[in-house]
């Protein structure tokens, strides 16, 4: 859903909660043929996707915090560019609708809360036989302060291959997808990815500053998407 005109006249000061994701990076190899094999095979998986994720966590210990905070500046900076006034809040969403409540000089003048949502970010492959790529999928929902309407409403999914996406696994509808034309970024199994893991940093990070232009290009005034992107 798109911010209309009526909002965007009248929308000045937009409150930035933090952001709504747990606290890793997703190394992920799909199976389709897990389900079928049935509740040990689907374990085993699970147990393997957390030994994958915790060996690149370890390789790159101050990633996550890195991307994090590039997302939000990245929002912030692009906000301000097109004429709002951004409010760091150091509170979850929720948090920032009750203070909004109890009238918190925090949230004094604040029009509406961006509440943006991390659904998946990492490395991920939908199968053995596709290349890790790095990407991320995150729900951007503009809401106002007052009325507690939705503004505007978006999911995007920044570098991962829809078809191996489940919308129902990560409690979606929806998701407008934007490719990565450059694969510089995609590495044939697992311990290609490990071998070159601090240059792959650099996949993650980029996929966050696209994610940061789509979610902010469509709170202005004229929308110019982000269709395709090259490194």
């Amino acid at each position: 859903m798109a911010l209309d005109l009526k909002n965007q006249k009248s929308l000045k000061v937009i409150g930035l909660p933090q952001v709504d994701m747990k606290r890793r990076i997703d190394i992920r190899q799909d199976n389709p043929l897990v389900a079928f094999i049935g509740m040990s095979a689907l374990f085993l998986e699970q147990v393997t996707h957390e030994f994958k994720r915790i060996e690149y966590q370890d390789a790159n210990p101050e990633l996550l915090n890195r991307c994090l905070e590039l997302i939000r500046s990245g929002i912030k900076e692009q906000l301000s560019k097109q004429g709002y006034i951004v409010k760091d809040l150091p509170m979850t969403y929720w948090q920032a609708q009750m203070a909004y409540r109890k009238k918190d000089i925090r949230l004094k003048d604040v029009d509406a809360l961006l509440n943006v949502q991390v659904k998946r970010f990492g490395y991920f492959t939908g199968s053995p036989f596709k290349p890790y790529r790095p990407g991320v999928v995150l729900a951007a929902d503009l809401i106002s302060t007052k009325g507690r309407e939705q503004l505007s409403s978006h999911v995007y999914n920044v570098g991962f291959n829809a078809d191996d996406l489940s919308l129902f696994v990560m409690d979606l509808n929806y998701v407008t997808t934007i490719p990565i034309a450059n694969q510089k970024y995609s590495y044939r199994n697992f311990n290609i990815l490990m071998s070159h893991a601090k240059q792959s940093a650099a996949g993650l990070v980029s996929v966050m500053r696209v994610a940061a232009k789509s979610v902010t290009d469509d709170l202005k005034k004229h929308v110019e998407r982000t269709d395709l992107v090259s490194k």
